[in-house]
C-alpha cells in the first residue's frame, strides 16, 4: 500500500475514533448525561471486505455520521414518570468515504451530504416508543464533470450533449466516469420508526423489534423553497427521484453482550433499466461491552450505495465497527 494510501486510512480511522470516543463510556443502566439520542439515524462504520465490481477495488469504506441537536429531550421525554412527547430538532453530516486500492487518488468521489431534522417521538401504554422523521438537505461528492464524461463540465453544452448518446440498452456503469463525475442533489426524507421493547423484571431493555419504513424524495430546491444545489434533471431521470426503505432489527442480549441483527431493503423508483432497482443488506452487530461501540458483520446485494455508483450492482460482504445513536438503557416501566 503507498503512503497516500496508508494516510488517508489512518486519517479517517482517526476521525472515526474521535467522533466516537464517547462509546466506551456508555451502558445501558446509566445513561451518560450527555448522550443525546435519536431514534431514526444512520449508524457510524468503518469496514473493509470482499466483493466488488469488475471497475474498482474497495479497500474501506466509512461513514463517520455526526449529529448536532439545536434541541434534544428524548431520554428525558421517554424516561419521565408522566407520559409525554419528546422532540429533536438537529443538524445531521452524514459523509461517505471509500478508499480504493489504486496508486493514485484512492480516495475518490465521497460523498457529503447534510441534512436538518425533526423527530417527534411518544411513548405507548406499553413501553413501546412510536417515531417520526422529517430531514431536508443537500447530497453531492463534490465534483465538476459530467456523470458520463471526464473531457466535459457537468451542465456544459458538451457534457449534455453526452446523455442524448445513452439508450436503454447502454451500460451506465461501463461509460460511468469514476473519477471527476458530479452527483448533486437536494433531498427530502419521511420516516416512521415503531419499536417494541420487552424488559427484564428489573426494567432493563432485554429484547427489542424496531421497524422503519422511510420515503425518499430528490427534488431541485434546497429545503424544497431554496434555489441552491439541486440537480442535472438528465442524472434525474437515469437514477429516478423516488426511493422506499424498509428495515427491520432484532436486539437481544446473551451472555452479557448486546447483540443486533438486522434486514433493509431498498426499491429506487424510476432508474435507467441498466440499473438494479433494489438493494438488500443483511447484518448482525456484536456490542460486546454493551456499550454504543460494536463489531459487525453484513451482506449486501443489489444497486450500490457510493452516491452516483448505484448505477453499480454486485455482491459484497463487509467486516468493521459501528457506533449505535440509540444505545438502549433503563426505563421505569409504566405497568
Amino acid at each position: 500500500m503507498e503512503k497516500s494510501t496508508l494516510f488517508c486510512c489512518l486519517m479517517i480511522f482517526s476521525f472515526f475514533l474521535i467522533g466516537n470516543q464517547s462509546a466506551l463510556a456508555q451502558t445501558p443502566q446509566v445513561p451518560s448525561s450527555f448522550k443525546e439520542y435519536y431514534p431514526i439515524a444512520q449508524r457510524s462504520y468503518l469496514s473493509g471486505g470482499f466483493g466488488n465490481n469488475e471497475y474498482e477495488q474497495i479497500l474501506l469504506d466509512t461513514k463517520p455520521s455526526v449529529y448536532y441537536s439545536f434541541y434534544n429531550d428524548i431520554r428525558e421525554a421517554i424516561t419521565a414518570d408522566e407520559r409525554t412527547p419528546g422532540y429533536a430538532v438537529y443538524l445531521s453530516f452524514q459523509p461517505q468515504f471509500r478508499i480504493y486500492n489504486e496508486e493514485s487518488r484512492p480516495v475518490k468521489t465521497p460523498s457529503y451530504k447534510i441534512l436538518a431534522g425533526w423527530q417527534p417521538i411518544i411513548v405507548t401504554s406499553d413501553n413501546n416508543f412510536l417515531t417520526l422523521g422529517i430531514e431536508s438537505g443537500h447530497y453531492s461528492n463534490g465534483q465538476s464533470n459530467s456523470a458520463f464524461s471526464d473531457e466535459f463540465e457537468d451542465g456544459s453544452p458538451e457534457g449534455q450533449a453526452v446523455y442524448t448518446t445513452i439508450t436503454d440498452d447502454t451500460d451506465l456503469s461501463e461509460i460511468l466516469n469514476r473519477k471527476t463525475g458530479n452527483f448533486s442533489t437536494n433531498l427530502t426524507r419521511l420516516s416512521f420508526n415503531y419499536r417494541q421493547n420487552k424488559f427484564t423484571d428489573e426494567v432493563i431493555p432485554k429484547r427489542i423489534h424496531s421497524y422503519t419504513l422511510t420515503y425518499q424524495l430528490y427534488h431541485d430546491k434546497f429545503f424544497g423553497v431554496i434555489d441552491f444545489g439541486g440537480y442535472n434533471p438528465e442524472d434525474i431521470d437515469i437514477y429516478g427521484r423516488h426511493r422506499i426503505e424498509a428495515q427491520y432489527e432484532f436486539t437481544f442480549y446473551w451472555k452479557g453482550m448486546r447483540i443486533a441483527a438486522g434486514q433493509d431493503i431498498f426499491l429506487q423508483l424510476g432508474a435507467h433499466p441498466s440499473v438494479t432497482p433494489f438493494r438488500s443488506q443483511s447484518r448482525m452487530i456484536v456490542h460486546p461491552w454493551n456499550t454504543d461501540l460494536g463489531f459487525f458483520g453484513q451482506f449486501d446485494f443489489g444497486f450500490d450505495d457510493y452516491n452516483y455508483r448505484f448505477v453499480d450492482s454486485y455482491p459484497r460482504m463487509s467486516f468493521g465497527i459501528s457506533w449505535d445513536w440509540f444505545t438502549p438503557f433503563l426505563l421505569e416501566s409504566r405497568k
